[in-house]
């Protein structure tokens, strides 16, 4: 190519460039830019609404349990061999651990804004394409009155009867853009008769099962949970 030739090459790619730039920035492009923002109240809206999902098949995907009670439990059934049939889904690379050994202390000026941010952070340390958020809740009930769960709350149960409801509940999250493929939960419950004497070891153990069998039948789902990603994000 001699010079002459080059420099019509130049010039003609300059133009085109200026050309796009100018368009991107016209009134009218700008104007459909602002009243698109001005859709959603706050900045943090827009962008998890706006999410866009980027995993890959096979996955690797990074289980964050939330509590010491959701990490007991996770810890329990992996002991018990209840999670091999996870490990070997289709289109899993894998599933580690997101521990406190991989999370950030540094302080997250958005952290308070955006909850997952720290999960989030250390499933990218761990390269995992999403992030499983697991928790547990737990509540006793005696048909009426219906409180977090602890001794004190069983003395004012009329009945002396209680019902001690686990909930566990899943959330798989991408790890670049925040983005929640689905979200699942699932409940069991265990019943009692509040007694003064022994109350909170027998309220401890009633509870450890519920959120046993919670965990369980949450993680039961698991598999066609998955599918259904697989399904529906496979390009």
């Amino acid at each position: 190519m001699n010079l002459k030739s080059a420099l019509t090459l130049t010039l003609t790619a300059t133009a085109f460039l200026t050309g796009c730039s100018s368009y991107v920035n016209t009134p009218n492009v700008k104007a459909a830019r602002a009243k698109k923002q001005e859709a959603f109240s706050h900045t943090l809206i827009s962008r998890a609404y706006n999410a866009k999902p980027t995993i890959t098949f096979p996955s690797t995907i990074a289980i964050a349990p939330q509590g010491s009670e959701a990490l007991t439990q996770l810890r329990a059934l992996d002991a018990l061999g209840k999670l091999d049939s996870l490990k070997r889904l289709p289109d899993l690379r894998g599933l580690p651990l997101v521990s406190g050994l991989v999370e950030s202390d540094i302080e997250h000026p958005d952290a308070a804004k955006v909850a997952d941010l720290r999960l989030r952070e250390a499933a990218a340390r761990l390269h995992a394409d999403a992030v499983l958020i697991l928790s547990v809740e737990t509540n006793a009930t005696d048909g009426q009155i219906f409180s977090p769960l602890t001794v004190a709350t069983l003395g004012l149960f009329p009945n002396n009867r209680y019902e001690i409801i686990a909930t566990g509940l899943l959330a798989l999250v991408d790890t670049r853009t925040g983005y929640v493929y689905g979200t699942l939960e699932k409940s069991a419950a265990k019943s009692g008769i509040v007694m003064v004497a022994g109350s909170d070891e027998s309220l401890e153990r009633r509870k450890h099962q519920a959120q046993r069998e919670a965990m369980e039948k949450l993680l039961s789902e698991v598999p066609s949970f998955w599918q259904s990603v697989v399904s529906t994000h496979r390009k």
